[in-house]
């Protein structure tokens, strides 16, 4: 089993105050030791010099459409794995295939493909941890681009049903609490340990508050498709910014959140604040496998660049990536460099329960790296210790592995 020296490095480590140089080793696609300058590393290793670029661990989106709500149950495998590699670019290495709120057939279509896919990944590309549901119980009134016609009360039997498709892959599910059945699903999914997320949502200060004490420990794209804060009414975002029981994530493209609301929300939330992509990847017509409807339901979605529109200018999704959503929190909110590392890694590691896989600079952690230059762009993507990705316009001071 082949030791790895990754040293000159710059270690972006989320659970330290500042980065520091020094020596990560790598064996069995786990890290072994982190070692700082000064350190004796093992001779026998097989060196990678960094030159000084900066080493974070590999980044988690928590909700990531990609292409994968225009895909036919017959495309998925192909649409996924494309997706998954489409992703390395950015520094990505695990992430949460996510749907919208589809009807019951098309819904527990997505679900029963999916789960025979996602969980780990082969290597080849970010794995798919898992599935998240986006919907559909959730409020009409705060639908954003959701499809309304899926959008539905919570019966028990399909969340059972649509839970057992999942085969144990179901991860997370943003629900609005205030929605009819809404405490049987949060009874349900705190029962199956999947993460129950608010969002899509008009509720009140009570109907918040009853349902983090029920099991909701996430907000799902804060400020988006949401009641607003008023200084006479909170609405959900005032009740959660300051409520220390849940984490928040939120759609850092300057588009969904004006970057002076970003600042105001990264000041309240500290280590409660992860970031997500909410991206969306419009298909090309050519390629097979796909849903009839590649709106998934809503309209025709033009991309403008930055967010993914409907017809009437309503925000659908982002074209974002974590890694840009990283330097944007850095710009909007003057955030350090760490606090937007951790926001990408850490932090929704933590939400999934994962930190001790993913997300951090632990030993005994698997060797998911994102290699950046100093402008925080990715330079090289790897995999349980092995580069899967690597910029066309890198200088080839350290040529990657076979």
């Amino acid at each position: 089993m082949t030791l790895l020296r990754l040293e000159n490095a710059l270690l972006l480590d989320p659970e330290r105050e500042a980065p520091a140089l020094g020596t990560i080793l790598v064996e069995g696609g786990r890290i072994r030791a982190v070692l700082r300058p000064g350190e004796p590393a093992p001779e026998a290793a097989e060196r990678v010099d960094l030159a000084g670029r900066a080493l974070a661990p590999g980044f988690l989106d928590l909700h990531f459409h990609g292409e994968l709500v225009f895909a036919a149950a017959r495309g998925m495998p192909d649409v996924l794995a494309r997706s998954a590699r489409a992703l390395l670019r950015h520094g990505t290495t695990a992430f949460l295939p996510t749907s919208v709120a589809w009807p019951s057939e098309r819904l527990g279509e997505f679900v029963r493909s999916l789960a025979k896919l996602a969980g780990a990944g082969d290597g080849s590309g970010a794995a798919p941890l898992g599935i998240h549901l986006e919907g559909p119980w959730i409020n009409p009134a705060a639908a954003g681009a959701q499809p309304k016609r899926g959008i539905r009360a919570f019966e028990a039997r399909e969340g059972e049903d649509l839970l057992a498709w999942g085969e144990g892959q179901v991860r997370m599910v943003t629900l609005a609490p205030e929605v009819e059945g809404a405490a049987a699903l949060i009874e349900q999914l705190a029962r199956r340990g999947v993460v129950a997320a608010l969002g899509h949502s008009l509720a009140g200060e009570r109907e918040i508050d009853a349902a983090a004490r029920a099991g909701v420990s996430h907000v799902t794209h804060l400020f988006n498709a949401m009641g607003a804060l008023h200084h006479r009414e909170p609405g959900v975002p005032g009740c959660v910014l300051g409520d220390e029981r849940l984490s928040c994530d939120l759609i850092c493209d300057g588009a969904h959140v004006h970057p002076r609301v970003v600042r105001l929300a990264a000041q309240l939330l500290g280590a409660r604040l992860a970031l997500i992509t909410d991206r969306i990847a419009l298909p090309e017509p050519s390629r097979p496998g796909e849903a009839p409807d590649p709106s998934f339901g809503s309209g025709v979605l033009h991309d403008d660049g930055t967010a993914l529109r409907l017809p009437d200018g309503r925000l659908a999704g982002s074209s974002l990536s974590l890694d840009r959503a990283m330097r944007n929190l850095q710009r909007f909110a003057a955030r350090p460099r760490l606090d937007a590392v951790a926001a990408c890694t850490l932090r929704p590691a933590r939400i999934l329960g994962c930190e001790s896989e993913r997300g951090t600079l632990r030993p005994g952690a698997r060797a998911d790296f994102a290699i950046l230059d100093a402008e925080d762009r990715v330079r090289e993507t790897w995999i349980a210790g092995r580069p899967v990705w690597r910029t066309a316009q890198d200088d080839g001071s350290h040529p990657p592995r076979a």
